[in-house]
């Protein structure tokens, strides 16, 4: 257990290298990490999002500090969330369409124009929404409206390499499901393809059991 907790640790240093890189030149900027990331999506998922990517930080702790504070915190129920999830794929169609809208510029907003003092009214009312919304619920504009996620996550369902569940060890005790960031049913699946995941490993780190690992798929064997 301790092992696994030692991971949250790594992807928090992680996040906060990527956000100080912000900041600071000499370290480097998330988006420069993100264009030598397109084969590591093929293979492994979308660590972007939850490693490196600022804003997906800001909101996970945000989340973490609401959650010590004991705040109200709201959960979408699966039967909506199984049609809510579909959103930022939506929103990426009807961009390819020249059909956009401001919200969906609050990432580049957070990762660009505060850091260098150039953010709008517009821009500022915008990410303080999501910011807030990030106290009551896991990763608002994550979940629902981000259109680079939403690309990432079309490319990673074909990944060799991913979270796979040992349903013999499994007690079905739903904390993968519960403190899954994405709101996805891990429990319900033996390999997780879902595009929405970002590989953040809070399921295996709460896996009492250690039946959730990260490797290989299972080939499919020959028949005799």
């Amino acid at each position: 257990m301790k092992s696994k907790k030692f991971l949250q640790i790594i992807r928090f240093i992680t996040q906060a290298c990527f956000l100080t890189g912000l900041f600071f030149p000499v370290i480097i900027h998330a988006d420069v990490a993100a264009k030598y990331m397109f084969w590591s999506v093929l293979l492994c998922g979308v660590f972007f999002c939850g490693w490196v990517c600022p804003f997906g930080a800001i909101q996970d702790w945000l989340a973490w500090i609401a959650r010590k504070l004991k705040c109200p915190h709201f959960r979408v129920p699966h039967k909506v969330q199984k049609y809510l999830q579909f959103t930022r794929y939506i929103l990426y169609a009807l961009s390819t369409f020249g059909i956009t809208f401001v919200f969906l510029n609050a990432r580049y907003n957070f990762n660009h124009d505060m850091v260098n003092g150039m953010l709008s009214v517009s821009g500022g009312i915008i990410l303080a929404v999501f910011l807030i919304s990030a106290l009551f619920i896991d990763r608002p504009f994550c979940n629902y409206f981000c259109l680079k996620g939403a690309v990432d996550g079309m490319m990673s369902i074909v990944r060799p390499f991913s979270i796979k569940r040992n349903n013999q060890k499994c007690i079905h005790c739903h904390l993968c499901d519960r403190n899954c960031p994405m709101n996805i049913l891990v429990e319900n699946t033996n390999f997780v393809r879902h595009p929405n995941c970002i590989n953040c490993m809070k399921c295996i780190t709460v896996c009492p059991k250690n039946c959730l690992t990260f490797k290989l798929m299972n080939l499919p064997e020959k028949k005799k």
